[in-house]
Order: structure tokens, then sequence, then C-alpha cells
């Protein structure tokens, strides 16, 4: 019986690099409060579920708005360049009123 521990190490590394692919780099996701230049207040979340009540609804212009407000984070904490598509590249934001 043979064993062949260099095909068996490059199948253990694909696993642990798709899994580490996987993962949320820290920082890229949170809560964050948001004013529109409207006055409305929404509380959004960005790469994260959904925070708790009933989703804003929004105008298309207000839901641009809201990403771009609550994203100004990940653009500081990314930099000029990141892969695509990424958590700081491709986020997914979902926002709630606030009151």
């Amino acid at each position: 019986m043979k064993i062949v521990l260099p095909g068996c190490a490059v199948v253990c590394a694909a696993a642990l690099w798709s899994a580490g692919a996987l993962a949320a780099p820290p920082g890229s996701a949170y809560q964050t409060p948001v004013q529109l230049s409207s006055g409305r207040n929404l509380l959004c979340s960005v790469n994260e579920s959904q925070p708790a009540g009933e989703a804003a609804a929004l105008t298309r212009r207000e839901q641009v708005e809201a990403d771009v407000l609550a994203t100004q984070r990940l653009r500081l904490v990314s930099g000029p360049e990141s892969p695509y598509p990424s958590a700081y590249t491709a986020p997914t934001v979902a926002c709630v009123d606030a009151g």
C-alpha cells in the first residue's frame, strides 16, 4: 500500500484556502447609522444580515445615497485597490428606518 502525501497536502491546502476565502475580512461587516440629505434617518448593515425591523422603502436615489454613505468605512479600510469580488468591492447593504 502506497500513501501519497503530496496529493493529500494539496487537497488539504485547497480546502483551507477556500474556507478562508469565504470568511469576511476583518472590518468588512458592521452596522452604521445613515442620515440622508432629506433628513431621513436609517440604520444600515453592511455585509451582514438586515438589522431588526422592516426594510426601509427607499426611492432609487435614496437607496444609492444610503449605499454610498453606509459603505464609506469600507472604502477607507480597503484603500484604492482590492480584488473583485470581495466584501470590500461588492458589499451587501440593507437598511431599516431608524425613526
